[in-house]
């Protein structure tokens, strides 16, 4: 049986703010949020969704739980980035390269998110941005097929081994040519 609603917990007002935004221009996605005993809870209803799909073209069920579940997870991998990607950062330069001064760990934090940033003007930042992405879609993606629900700061501080590997790799880079 398929699920009715698809649920996002969030515990950060700001990601919680970002996402709303986000979902408010899919026209077809029904949603509402509510602060929940301290959590920011969004809860996506998903036959809103599949009864606006089939008005239209699409007679498959199984393809608009396809269409959703990408949906959402496109919205999620670059809020992901967006939010938690310098936190993390931080969090890996800190416990990494604790011996470091602040001026030079402030340096190689500054240098490391001008090579994350995805505006950029290189090409090779474009591919590294996207790469990224493609880490985070994979894991969301994989997530939604085995449930309903997602804790957003749990998934993005552990359960994005992947994606932590390549920010590890990238800072590693930038340390070594600093």
């Amino acid at each position: 049986m398929q699920p009715k609603f698809i649920i996002l917990k969030i515990q950060s007002k700001t990601f919680y703010k970002l996402l709303v935004r986000e979902l408010t221009n899919y026209n077809r996605i029904k949603f509402f949020g509510r602060k929940i005993n301290g959590t920011y809870t969004v809860v996506l209803k998903c036959q809103g969704f599949y009864d606006a799909i089939l008005d239209t073209s699409i007679s498959n069920i199984y393809l608009s739980y396809i269409y959703l579940y990408t949906s959402i997870s496109l919205i999620l991998s670059d809020l992901i980035i967006k939010y938690y990607e310098q936190k993390i950062t931080r969090q890996i330069l800190y416990s990494k390269y604790s011996y470091l001064s602040p001026y030079e760990m402030s340096k190689i934090s500054n240098i490391t998110h001008a090579v994350l940033d995805s505006n950029y003007p290189s090409i090779d930042s474009k591919k590294l941005y996207l790469y990224r992405k493609d880490l985070i879609l994979t894991k969301l993606l994989s997530n939604f097929r085995n449930q309903n629900y997602i804790y957003t700061d749990f998934f993005a501080y552990f359960k994005l081994n992947d994606y932590h590997e390549h920010l590890e790799n990238v800072i590693q880079k930038t340390c070594s040519y600093y």
